[in-house]
């Protein structure tokens, strides 16, 4: 069965909804430690998700898609996903569950802690997943150039491209690509209002916010 597959990105629009949604619950929200480490439980919540989805109106989400040919019959499937906007505008839907509340509580807890440093507003990338079978292929480091691009072209007022990284690599990755720690926090470091901890099933889990001028 002869095939043959190739790797093209592209900024998803309104016909793309169904693939991002796929994409996002298939490999992007179920190994993203905010959501995973709540103590409510590791599902996403249908706000997050709407928010998420919120951003393909904006012309801010990036896809990369694997087009694979088998027997002449083109398929096309996503293998990574990239979302940012500016940082001024990262809520779009109404808060409908605690657990998506609290999840923007902390990262605007973040954001403010790493203010003094940093370039506000800015444009925020704030998700960024490849698909594990397609891991080490470089498709991570080209969505994040791809969303750099975007940011000039959508948000060309906007100084700086920010980024909140969760995970190791991720973190590595936006540090070749030139952007600067500017913020280090630990999940265990947040607390609620009654001073209990909100994300306590990773206790070693840390969010590291990073910049480059745009």
């Amino acid at each position: 069965m002869p095939s043959s597959e190739q790797i093209t990105y592209t900024v998803a629009t309104t016909v793309d909804r169904d693939a991002v949604r796929d994409a996002l619950i298939s490999f992007y929200y179920p190994e993203e430690p905010l959501t995973t480490a709540h103590r409510s439980g590791a599902e996403v919540t249908p706000d997050d998700l709407d928010n998420s989805l919120a951003f393909i109106d904006q012309g801010t989400v990036t896809l990369a898609w694997l087009n694979k040919t088998t027997d002449g019959e083109p398929a096309a499937t996503v293998v990574g996903i990239a979302i940012g906007g500016p940082s001024d505008a990262a809520l779009n839907v109404p808060i409908r569950t605690s657990k998506f509340a609290d999840i923007v509580a902390f990262l605007d807890w973040v954001a403010q802690s790493s203010v003094a440093m940093g370039t506000r507003p800015c444009y925020n990338m704030h998700c960024l997943a490849v698909h594990p079978a397609y891991r080490g292929r470089s498709i991570g480091r080209q969505l994040v150039e791809q969303q750099m691009l975007v940011a000039k072209r959508v948000c060309p007022k906007l100084e700086a491209f920010t980024a909140d990284a969760t995970a190791r690599k991720s973190e590595h990755l936006l540090k070749r690509l030139g952007l600067c720690e500017i913020g280090r926090l630990r999940f265990d470091q947040y607390r609620d209002e009654r001073g209990d901890r909100v994300f306590d099933q990773l206790p070693d889990g840390v969010v590291v916010t990073l910049e480059k001028a745009l």
